[in-house]
């Protein structure tokens, strides 16, 4: 009877554990494009990066009042650096669409205007990977999606992906490293989920342009006109 209840109960707990397995932690799939309102200010962020690392200084000094001065001394060289990284984070997060297919065993996220971001997802821990740039990882942190490069010269950039409660918002913050720098630099991108077809456009994989997208033309009665319909004529109405 004992080993009866054992065996059933070891049933159980695989019937359980399996569905966890394979579970989606986070489902980004889907279009997204960017949402300028909440987006960080590069300036403002820097700012703050720069107070910080007067604040930083003043406890070094041990002198309360120089705390609160705006004019404590940074080396050129590491504002430059700092710039240089702000500079670099805002350029390669530009991307205002991104179209994400992703399932239990990998995702792939295709940007508009730059290469894709793939990452077969492993069991346990990142996914680790090298190429010509350096050594990439990437996997689940949490709920979590993180997309790491780690460059020559004590260079790092990273992407974290987060989705909101409802999956209607997505979060991009990127990262860059510096061995020069005192911290990260960290920009936040965010993005709002779409359809494309709402929105009159069909996309379609090609082998010499990659993705294209066109307009799609909508009847009176909002739905997709025949591509192969000969087009209306507009014809001039002041011509004689």
């Amino acid at each position: 009877m004992m080993a009866t209840v054992l065996i059933l109960a070891g049933c159980e707990s695989q019937q359980l554990e399996n569905p966890t397995r394979k579970t989606i932690r986070s489902d980004f799939s889907g279009s997204w494009e960017m949402d300028y309102s909440l987006n960080d200010s590069v300036e403002a962020k820097v700012d703050a990066y720069f107070y910080r690392m007067r604040r930083q200084l003043a406890r070094q000094s041990n002198n309360r009042n120089y705390e609160r001065r705006s004019d404590i001394p940074i080396s050129n060289s590491t504002a430059r650096t700092v710039i240089a990284m702000a500079q670099f984070v805002d350029r390669i997060s530009r991307t205002q669409v991104m179209d994400i297919t992703q399932s239990y065993a990998d995702i792939e996220v295709e940007r508009e205007n730059t290469f894709t971001l793939h990452c077969s997802f492993e069991e346990n821990g990142l996914h680790v990977s090298t190429n010509l740039f350096g050594a990439e990882a990437c996997g689940w942190d949490g709920h979590q999606l993180i997309f790491h490069l780690k460059l020559p010269e004590g260079l790092s950039v990273q992407h974290r992906m987060t989705l909101s409660a409802d999956g209607s918002q997505m979060n991009v913050a990127t990262t860059m490293t510096s061995d020069r720098a005192p911290e990260p630099f960290t920009l936040n991108r965010s993005y709002s989920k779409f359809d494309r077809q709402d929105r009159g456009y069909q996309c379609e994989q090609t082998v010499e342009k990659g993705k294209v997208c066109r307009v799609i033309q909508r009847d009176p009665n909002n739905q997709p006109r025949d591509p192969n319909a000969p087009s209306s004529i507009v014809t001039n109405a002041d011509a004689n």
